[in-house]
């Protein structure tokens, strides 16, 4: 029996899990823990924000900063 199913070659997965992002909750160190475990992490639209409203870093530089830490860690 096959070990693997289509969606896990597809996105290049051990488990057919694919976490859901969500907001304020999912960060870098959540993607790369599920990434690590052999699943699919996805950041959340607010990853690295700490607080709602504006705040003195861009949305650019802050998931740039997420993806710099879920590369270290994977």
């Amino acid at each position: 029996m096959k070990d693997t199913n289509r969606i896990c070659d597809i996105l290049h997965i051990k488990y057919p899990i694919v976490q859901a992002a969500m907001n304020w909750i999912t960060d870098a160190n959540m993607v790369a823990a599920v990434s690590n475990a052999g699943g699919m992490g996805v950041l959340g639209p607010n990853a690295g924000a700490k607080f709602e409203g504006h705040q003195r870093i861009s949305t650019e530089e802050r998931y740039r900063n997420e993806f710099r830490n879920i590369k270290a860690q994977t």
